[in-house]
């Protein structure tokens, strides 16, 4: 299920130090053609809580499309709902999870440097 006003993929997008990361969503075809510049739609600013923490949260919060639309699908299997492909979303969940944890090795390393 596609939130309709908030479109996947969203993005994190680094303003420089001491500065919020934004998150944006991608526009609808409709708004790309009246805010051609422009970098999407403005879901959230994660404040500098510690450089750390505001990097994690920034990349987590901008899996959370991709993430909720796996929950959902993982409810519609575990319940017999749906005709999806089981192994193909096993794959496709497996793929998202690595995806968390790649981001988050990323920002351990940069932490500890």
């Amino acid at each position: 299920m596609q939130v309709k006003n908030s479109p996947a993929p969203w993005r994190a997008v680094h303003s420089g130090e001491e500065k919020p990361i934004y998150i944006y969503s991608a526009y609808s075809e409709s708004d790309k053609e009246k805010f051609p510049y422009s970098n999407g739609r403005l879901i959230a600013a994660v404040f500098n809580l510690s450089s750390y923490s505001q990097q994690v949260n920034a990349a987590l919060m901008a899996k959370a499309p991709e993430l909720f639309e796996a929950a959902e699908t993982a409810l519609r299997l575990l319940r017999g709902e749906s005709a999806e492909d089981k192994e193909a979303f096993i794959n496709e969940l497996g793929s998202l999870i690595h995806e968390v944890n790649i981001l988050k090795k990323t920002e351990d390393i940069k932490h500890e440097s």
